[in-house]
């Protein structure tokens, strides 16, 4: 438990000094942190590019580790919604998977997210996530991953905003040829950008 709330105390340190926004989210058996940085002005990409690094830690010592790059296509005052494609590096480490054992996954998943933004309430919006990684791109103790979720936002303001989601990340184990489900759930969360 000290070297989660270590983990999570440098994370929110480099958010200060490097991030420009970051996503805090809960529920009743796991944590979530995530800081973004935009790397349009440094990338020949077109759109609204965001580098991320994330850290979710559950009451049984499981982890997920990520970093990705995410490009959204541009957005107008009056757009009705989003189409962003994307890649991330995820690594889980499983605990108690055969009991009595630690098993670690990593993947490379490319994905992306569909999001809607609601034309009598603009505030509200939702999306969907999904990401892949196959066999040829995922390592150590699985050979496949996913992950995927469905949030709907609240903004509270330019620079804040207020979600429910429900994600989901799993493994399919070399072992066992079976799924392991490593974070599953309703979580609520807070989007804050730093300015």
């Amino acid at each position: 438990m000290f070297r989660v709330v270590i983990a999570v105390v440098l994370l929110f340190f480099h958010t200060l000094s490097f991030g420009n926004s970051f996503d805090f989210s809960f529920n009743n058996d796991a944590g979530a942190l995530k800081i973004f940085t935009p790397v349009g002005s440094t990338l020949p990409i077109q759109g609204n590019a965001n580098f991320h690094g994330g850290f979710l830690a559950d009451k049984v010592n499981n982890y997920i580790l990520e970093a990705g790059l995410e490009v959204k296509g541009e957005q107008g005052e009056d757009a009705g919604g989003w189409l962003a494609l994307g890649a991330k590096a995820l690594v889980g480490i499983i605990h108690n998977y055969p009991p009595g054992t630690t098993q670690i996954t990593e993947s490379i998943m490319i994905g992306g997210e569909l999001g809607y933004v609601f034309p009598a309430a603009r505030r509200f919006s939702v999306a969907f996530y999904d990401y892949f990684g196959p066999g040829a791109t995922t390592f150590s103790d699985a050979d496949r991953a996913y992950q995927w979720g469905m949030h709907l936002d609240y903004d509270l303001n330019s620079g804040a905003k207020i979600y429910v989601e429900y994600r989901e990340a799993d493994f399919r184990m070399t072992a066992t040829r079976q799924n392991t489900t490593l974070d599953s759930g309703t979580y609520v969360g807070i989007k804050l950008a730093l300015m």
